[in-house]
């Protein structure tokens, strides 16, 4: 019987010894595969980064380790490749030196890269989460870049509606807003990468036309970057030039002015005022329909019939109500210019307020017309 024991405890020892062996080559071979996926990557070898990336997500899954945050980094290295191929694939695909095909198969490629990178980054997530990692910095990166993703990237549906791509920009502002709170728990409330995704937020609500979601978060990473780094950091323009725009818009000339300054002491150059024009689009339900029913109407006719289409820039003024008490168009037609001022007459606008104060807004609508 001892000698069965010994024996016994010699074979575990040895099989113990061989997984800690086939441990330490894996990963070995793992961080080789690694280090020469972010070579291809920074030589913009994208497709090639990728495939190296993708065997090392393999590699991870293969593997018995209980944590599981070298496997969601991996999954997170592959995200991004797959994210910055769309981008790139993105911006080929408007280049007017292609052809119809290719431009065609250029943004299928970007959204196949697109519709990857989101699955697996909602996979990272979900393991974060899973193995109780989900209030980490790690996590918080996942979700940040997730919603850039979601509010950059619309899959093609059969059936699109305004209801569809509302629910990809609530699911980015969600995004964003768990990734802001798990940084400033796991960060702090001033860290760079938490200042920057202050910035990012200020940057996604400008973009969908809310400027007063906007505007606080503008209000925040100006004066945290001043304490942490000096009045005259470089990155202070970054938040200072749309503030200006904001504040220009919706006629506060004189802090428009001081921000214009602002940004002049730290540049050292000249910079112009705003022009006070800021979309308005998405601030107004009837300009949505409009373009929805426009384009729907387009889309329902016979695919061989392409027509041109004219969209024509209309500068209005808004007043504390929302409506619409001047509109100037730019078409030279004055058939085209006459027809879209008397129509985005008609529409209403979500009036500007902030601090318990409206405002007259001033900004641009369009007005399209099939020729």
């Amino acid at each position: 019987m001892k000698g069965f024991l010994t024996g016994l405890i010699f074979t575990i020892l040895l099989f113990s010894g061989a997984t800690r062996a086939q441990e330490a080559a894996a990963a070995t071979e793992k961080k080789a595969l690694t280090d020469k996926a972010f070579a291809l990557y920074q030589q913009g070898k994208l497709d090639d980064a990728i495939e190296l990336a993708a065997k090392v997500v393999r590699l991870e899954e293969k593997s018995n380790q209980t944590d599981t945050s070298s496997r969601v980094n991996a999954i997170m290295n592959l995200a991004r490749m797959k994210r910055d191929n769309f981008a790139l694939l993105r911006n080929s695909s408007r280049d007017k030196n292609y052809d119809v095909r290719s431009r065609i198969e250029i943004t299928e490629r970007a959204s196949e890269n697109a519709r990857e990178s989101e699955e697996l980054y909602r996979k990272a997530i979900a393991l974060s989460e899973s193995g109780g990692r989900g209030r980490t910095a790690q996590t918080a990166d996942a979700k940040s870049e997730l919603a850039w993703l979601t509010s950059n990237f619309l899959p093609p549906t059969d059936k699109p509606s305004i209801a569809y791509s509302r629910s990809r920009i609530d699911e980015a502002e969600r995004l964003f807003t768990e990734s802001l709170a798990i940084n400033e728990e796991s960060r702090g409330k001033d860290a760079t990468e938490t200042l920057a995704l202050v910035l990012g937020l200020g940057n996604f609500y400008l973009k969908y036309d809310n400027y007063e979601k906007a505007l606080p978060f503008y209000e925040r990473y100006v004066p945290a970057v001043e304490a942490k780094s000096g009045k005259n950091h470089p990155g202070l323009v970054d938040a200072l030039r749309p503030y200006a725009r904001i504040l220009a818009a919706t006629t506060q000339e004189s802090d428009s002015a001081a921000a214009v300054k602002r940004i002049e002491e730290i540049t050292g150059q000249k910079e112009n005022s705003p022009p006070g024009e800021l979309s308005l689009h998405l601030r107004s339900k009837d300009s949505v329909a409009f373009h929805a029913n426009f384009f729907n109407d387009l889309r329902s006719r016979n695919a061989i019939f392409i027509p041109q289409v004219t969209n024509t820039h209309v500068k209005v003024t808004v007043d504390e109500n929302g409506k619409i008490i001047e509109a100037v168009a730019d078409a030279k037609d004055a058939g085209v210019r006459q027809r879209a001022e008397r129509e985005i007459l008609k529409w209403t606008v979500r009036p500007f307020s902030y601090n318990g104060t409206t405002r007259k807004t001033r900004g641009y609508l369009s007005y399209s017309e099939a020729r």
